[in-house]
C-alpha cells in the first residue's frame, strides 16, 4: 500500500482500518527504557492489525462505560503503545480524546482540573498507576468514569469487540482536544478537526517526502503536536514504521536516541533546537564510536528558535558517523495550525540570514554579510530560515497595531491561513476571537500566531513573540504567574512588584525576575535569604531553575505612569547593569554540571562504615554546582533538593550523573522518594551494599513495581523539561501590540 492522499479519506481511522487489512509487518516499537544498550533492551511491537484490533477494544470498554458520541475523555499515559491505542480507540467510540501529560504531584491537580472543566470530559482513561491520583478530577461529574486501561499489556486480551469498522465523521468535526501548556490555570484547547488534521498530515506528507519507505524514530512527548501528528499519526498516514521512546529516557542519555536510529536505520528523527545541544553536550568522541547516521534522510528541526551554531556543534560532532550538513530540516508550526506551517524541501541545506540587530529591534531586517573572523560580531546577529509555506498555507507578516501587510524584510506578526488551521479554542469564544477568523485582503479565516518575524527572499525568519510569554526550553510561562509567586517567596517582597523576563545566558533562553523589596523589610534586609526563598519558590511551583536574580529598593521597579510593570526595562537594566540594585544572584552556567567524577574509586578507597559519609560529601559538591551556591559553600545535608531551587532538567542532570559515577538504574523519582542529600545517600549506599530490601524500588531491576506517587513524579521530570514544545521565544525585537478593535485588515502591502 502506498502512501495515502487526503482526499481518499475523510478520518485517520479511515487509513488504519485500510493499513490493517495491507500486508503485516512491525509497524510501531516502544523501546523500553533500561541500563541495557538499545539493541538489547525490551520493545514492544506492533502491526498496524494488532494496533487497529487494541483499539477496538479500548472502543468497547468506552461503550460499556457509556460514553457518547461527541465525549471528551481525558488520556492521562506514560510514553508507549498503550496511549497510541487509547487515542484510536476513543476515535471508534465515537468521543473526543484530550491527551495530557501526567500530573506533577498527587496535590498539585489545578492545571488538569481547569482542563476537565474546560473540556467538559464524561471520564478519564489512565495507566492503572496513575488511576488513584486521578480520581480528584470526577469530582462534580454525574456518572464520570475513570478507567484503567494499558492496551500494551500482552497479558490481557484485547479483542475487535463490536467496534466493527470507523466511524463516519464530517470534516468539521472536533478530532481531539490539543491543550496547550499556557500558564498553569488557563491552558486552551485547540479544537483539531478531522479536516484539518488530514491535510495537515497530506501537506506533511509532501513537505517531507514521506512515503512507505521510510523509517522513523522518536522521543517527542505524546501529548503534544509534534509528538502526537509528526511522530505517531503521521506514520500511520504515510504507511512507515515508527520506533518511539520515552522523553525522560532521552533526557537522561541523550545518545540512545541516536544509538536507536543507528540500529533501526532511520530515515527520519527531529525534536526542538535543545535537543540536538543536548546530544552534543552530553556525549563524547568515544561515547559517539559506533554510531551509524548515514542512512538519516531527513532531521527535522523546530517548535523553538532554531539556532545556526548549533546545528552546526550537531554536524561537527557527528559528520565522522554519516551525518551531513544537507540533513538538517527546518520547519515552523503549531498546535493552532495543527502542526506544520512551512519548511524548505529535504535535501535543502539549511538556510540562514545575518543581519544587524539594531535594525532588526527597530522592525526592519537588514541583511548584513559576515566576513571571515568575524562571526561573533556583537551588533549582527545569525537567524536560521525555517522555509516556505507548505502547500495549501498561506503566510502573511502584518503590522499588529496598523493590521496592514509589510514588505520583504520587514518585521511583523506571523498570520497563517489553510484546511490545516483549528476553528478555535474549545469553551473559549473570547479568547479563540482575540486569534481566529481575521480577514486580510479580502480573504477570511486567518489565524495571529502571536510570533514576529518577517520574509527575505521567499524564507520565513522568525524574531520572537509579540506578548510577554517567556519560553524556557519550549515550555511557557506566563511572567503574570511568576511573580505572583515571587510576592509570596518571602516576606520582604511581599506587597513589592517584580518584572519577570527571558534573559539569553550561553545561547539558551534562561528565565531572570527583577523584584522589588518593601519599606519595612529594608531595614533589616536578609538578601541571600530572599534570593534562596525566591529561587525555591520559582522551582517548586512552576519547574524552572532562576538564571539571573535582583532586588530593587521600594518604588524603584519600572514601571508605566498607569503602573503596569515594564518587563523589557526590568531584563534592560538588570542585565546592563544601569539600574541601582540592593543585590543580585547569578547562576553559574556551564555546559557539563559535574563535579569531577571517579566516585565509585573512591567509595572503594574507603572502608565500608566511611562510604556513605564520603557519599553524602559528593552529592553536597554535585549540588552545589546545580544550585550555584558560592564557591566554597555546600547545601546542608537534610535540606531538600527542591529547596536549592532546582528544576526538573536539573534532576534529571542529577539522576543521570549518579547513574553514570555509581552504575546503577536510577529513575528521576528517586529525588522524590528520598528528598535530602543524607537521605539520598544512605538509600544509595545500601543499594550499592547489595541490600535490595533496603534499596528499594528505585535501584532494582529495571520494572519493578512503583508507588504512585513514585510514577508520577518520574513523569513530572519529563513534563516540565519539555512539556509544551511549542514556539520558544528569542527576545530580539520589543513588544509591538495591537489597540485597534477592527478585526479587517488592509490587504495593501507596504
Amino acid at each position: 500500500m502506498t502512501a495515502t492522499s487526503e482526499s481518499e479519506f475523510v478520518s485517520i481511522l479511515d487509513v488504519l482500518e485500510r493499513r490493517a487489512f495491507g500486508d503485516q509487518a512491525d509497524a510501531m516499537h516502544f523501546v523500553h527504557d533500561d541500563a541495557a544498550p538499545v539493541e538489547e533492551s525490551a520493545c514492544d511491537s506492533w502491526t498496524w492489525r494488532e494496533l487497529r484490533d487494541r483499539a477496538r477494544g479500548v472502543a468497547a470498554e468506552l461503550t460499556d462505560a457509556g460514553v457518547e458520541s461527541g465525549s471528551r475523555v481525558l488520556l492521562v499515559y506514560p510514553a508507549g503503545l498503550g496511549f497510541v491505542a487509547s487515542f484510536y480507540g476513543c476515535l471508534y467510540a465515537g468521543a473526543v480524546p484530550v491527551p495530557v501529560p501526567a500530573p506533577r504531584r498527587k496535590d498539585g491537580l489545578d492545571r488538569w482540573r481547569h482542563i476537565a472543566r474546560n473540556a467538559g470530559i464524561s471520564g478519564v482513561l489512565a495507566s492503572a498507576d496513575l488511576v488513584a491520583i486521578l480520581r480528584p478530577l470526577l469530582e462534580g461529574l454525574d456518572g464520570g468514569f475513570c478507567l484503567a486501561l494499558d492496551p500494551a499489556d500482552a497479558s490481557r486480551p484485547y479483542v475487535a469487540g463490536d467496534h466493527g469498522g470507523a466511524p463516519r465523521f464530517t470534516p468539521s468535526q472536533v478530532a481531539f482536544l490539543q491543550y496547550t501548556s499556557g500558564s498553569t490555570s488557563e491552558p486552551k484547547g485547540v479544537m483539531v478537526t478531522h479536516g484539518a488534521m488530514m491535510a495537515n498530515l497530506g501537506q506533511i506528507s509532501r513537505g517531507f517526502d514521506l512515503s512507505p519507505s521510510r523509517r522513523m524514530v522518536s522521543w517527542l512527548p505524546h501529548y503534544h503536536d509534534m509528538g502526537l501528528i509528526g511522530c505517531i499519526l503521521s506514520p500511520l498516514y504515510d504507511g512507515y514504521p515508527v520506533s518511539l521512546m520515552a522523553p525522560a529516557s532521552f533526557l537522561r542519555r541523550p545518545l540512545r536516541w541516536l544509538a536507536l536510529a543507528s540500529m533501526r536505520r532511520a530515515t527520519i528523527y527531529g525534536g526542538p533546537n535543545f535537543a540536538f545541544e543536548h546530544c552534543v553536550r552530553r556525549s563524547t568522541p568515544e561515547m559517539r564510536a559506533g554510531l551509524d547516521l548515514s542512512a538519516t534522510r531527513l532531521a527535522f528541526t523546530g517548535a523553538e528558535i532554531i539556532r545556526p551554531e548549533t546545528l552546526a556543534r550537531f554536524h561537527d560532532a557527528f559528520a565522522a558517523h554519516g551525518f551531513r550538513w544537507e540533513f538538517f530540516h527546518a520547519c515552523y508550526g503549531m498546535a493552532e495550525a495543527t502542526l506544520y506551517v512551512s519548511s524548505n524541501p529535504p535535501s535543502y541545506s539549511p538556510v540562514s540570514l545575518s543581519v544587524s540587530r539594531d535594525e532588526l529591534r527597530r522592525g526592519r531586517a537588514r541583511d548584513v554579510r559576515l566576513s571571515a573572523g568575524d562571526v561573533r560580531d556583537p551588533s549582527r546577529i545569525e537567524l536560521a530560515s525555517c522555509g516556505r509555506a507548505a502547500g495549501g498555507v498561506a503566510l502573511a507578516i502584518v503590522d499588529p497595531a496598523t493590521l496592514e501587510r509589510q514588505g520583504d524584510g520587514e518585521v511583523g506578526e506571523i498570520w497563517i491561513a489553510g484546511p490545516n488551521v483549528a476553528p478555535g479554542y474549545w469553551g473559549q469564544p473570547e479568547t479563540s476571537a482575540e486569534a481566529f477568523g481575521f480577514e486580510l485582503g479580502g480573504q477570511g479565516g486567518w489565524f495571529r500566531s502571536g510570533d514576529l518575524g518577517f520574509r527575505h527572499d521567499g524564507q520565513l525568519y522568525v524574531t520572537g513573540r509579540r506578548k510577554d510569554v517567556i519560553i524556557i526550553r519550549g515550555d511557557n510561562h506566563y511572567p503574570q504567574d511568576i511573580e505572583a509567586t515571587a510576592a509570596e517567596a518571602h516576606p520582604a517582597l511581599a506587597g513589592g512588584g517584580a518584572g519577570a523576563f527571558a534573559v539569553e545566558i550561553a545561547g539558551e533562553e534562561r528565565l531572570g525576575i527583577l523584584c522589588e523589596v518593601s519599606r519595612e523589610a529594608m531595614r533589616k534586609l536578609d538578601a541571600e535569604g530572599v534570593m534562596k526563598a525566591l529561587r525555591a519558590a520559582i522551582a517548586w511551583n512552576h519547574d524552572v531553575k532562576l538564571a539571573v536574580a535582583a532586588l530593587v529598593g521600594p518604588g524603584r521597579l519600572p514601571r508605566t505612569p498607569s503602573g503596569k510593570v515594564r518587563r523589557f526595562a526590568c531584563r534592560d537594566g538588570t542585565m546592563a547593569g544601569t539600574m541601582e540594585l540592593v543585590a543580585r544572584w547569578d547562576a553559574r552556567i556551564e555546559d557539563d554540571v559535574h563535579s569531577g567524577g571517579g566516585w565509585m574509586d573512591r567509595l572503594q578507597a574507603e572502608p565500608p562504615a566511611r562510604r556513605e559519609g564520603v557519599l553524602r560529601r559528593l552529592l553536597q559538591q554535585e549540588l552545589a554546582v546545580l544550585a550555584s551556591m558560592p564557591e566554597g559553600r555546600l547545601p546542608p545535608t537534610d535540606e531538600g533538593f527542591f529547596d536549592l531551587g532546582l528544576d526538573s532538567l536539573a534532576t534529571v542532570d542529577f539522576a543521570a550523573t549518579l547513574e553514570d559515577e555509581l552504575g546503577v538504574n536510577l529513575t528521576p523519582a528517586l529525588l522524590f522518594e528520598h528528598p535530602t542529600i543524607a537521605a539520598l545517600a544512605t538509600h544509595l549506599a545500601a543499594g550499592l551494599a547489595g541490600d535490595p530490601a533496603e534499596a528499594g524500588p528505585s535501584v532494582a531491576a529495571a520494572g519493578a513495581e512503583r508507588t504512585h506517587d513514585a510514577v508520577a513524579s518520574e513523569m513530572s521530570a519529563e513534563i516540565a523539561a519539555i512539556e509544551a514544545l511549542l514556539r520558544a521565544e528569542r527576545d530580539l525585537v520589543p513588544p509591538v501590540r495591537s489597540d485597534g478593535p477592527s478585526r479587517h485588515a488592509d490587504g495593501d502591502g507596504r
